[in-house]
């Protein structure tokens, strides 16, 4: 199953036609025929909009591998002795994302900061980050795009391979990307084809290690 089967997939849960889908999305008739032909695969402008359309993460979309579900319950005293595995980890934005480090403090943050829950086992520097953008959504395998969120951790050791949110000090601009080190060069590498991999230099530092990602709905 490829991602135009799973797209007709959901139109048929949904009961949509093609045209629902190019109402929903903005997208023109012939590039939803496109999509449900196999010939062209949705780009980054409308995954958010096709996603809500058809009730589903941009993950499982690209991938058939869904994304963990958003969980919005406050943790209660009854809820923490039932699932002692996780704990609330703050949503923080971009900006703050900039200038945190591993000596950060939630207590920093203040009262209108959103929660969301996490694994107790990452570090208390651990945040949650919202994907801007499309650069990480893959036509081959997992995806994460804008509407998810991902669990940063800065105590985690950044190597080869793993996801990792980096800044650049020049432009105060932070990015998510896979990390290749490669003959002793490092490069932030898209997941995307249509973007280009980023040499890593010495205006760039890793923020956090990528260890996990679910979708907002």
């Amino acid at each position: 199953m490829d991602i135009s089967d799973r797209i007709r997939q959901k139109m048929t849960e949904q009961n949509l036609k093609a045209v629902d889908i190019a109402r929903m999305t903005g997208a023109t008739k012939g590039s939803v025929s496109q999509w449900l032909n196999g010939i062209s695969s949705p780009g980054g402008k409308y995954i958010v909009s096709l996603t809500k359309a058809l009730h589903c993460d941009a993950n499982w979309l690209f991938s058939g591998i869904a994304a963990a579900p958003r969980n919005t319950h406050a943790l209660s005293p009854s809820h923490e002795s039932t699932q002692p595995t996780t704990k609330l980890i703050p949503v923080i934005s971009h900006e703050m994302a900039f200038i945190w480090g591993k000596d950060s403090d939630y207590s920093s943050l203040g009262k209108d900061v959103l929660w969301e829950h996490g694994p107790s086992s990452v570090s208390l520097q651990a945040f949650w980050l919202e994907v801007v953008g499309d650069s990480m959504i893959s036509p081959n395998g997992p995806s994460i795009g804008e509407g998810h969120l991902i669990l940063v951790d800065p105590q985690l050791p950044a190597k080869n391979d793993c996801l990792v949110v980096a800044k650049f000090n020049n432009t105060h601009d932070i990015t998510f990307k896979k990390l290749i080190i490669d003959a002793g060069q490092m490069y932030l590498k898209p997941l995307n084809p249509d973007y280009r991999p980023i040499e890593f230099n010495e205006h760039c530092q890793i923020i956090g290690v990528v260890i996990e990602a679910k979708y907002l709905f």
